[in-house]
């Protein structure tokens, strides 16, 4: 018969094995953390260098309009988040336009 805290501590101590399966498991994990910040650095959905902030107390940023006939509306500010925000709605209401119209005419 055995000693039962001999006993207790071998069934809590991790095997050769199991040490070896944790390094390749956070081996992998490190080069797939690794890899995504690459990605987020210099993925197509971003420009370069677009995790530096802007430490300017006024960006410059001038709105113009892009067409004369447009410039008091939202949209006439061009590239401004008014703009695309009103362009987004004016696209959400033709969609919805679109959307009754297959609706009623099949």
């Amino acid at each position: 018969m055995s000693n039962p805290i001999t006993t207790w501590i071998k069934s809590g101590m991790e095997t050769y094995k199991d040490r070896e399966d944790w390094m390749t498991e956070r081996v992998s994990e490190n080069s797939i953390n690794s890899q995504k910040l690459v990605d987020e650095r210099s993925g197509p959905f971003k420009p370069h260098n677009v995790y530096q902030c802007e430490n300017r107390a006024q960006v410059n940023f001038r709105p113009s309009a892009a067409i004369s006939s447009l410039a008091n509306s939202d949209i006439g500010h061009a590239g401004s988040f008014r703009a695309v925000r009103a362009y987004q709605s004016d696209f959400a209401k033709r969609r919805d336009e679109i959307l009754t119209d297959i609706a009623k005419n099949g």
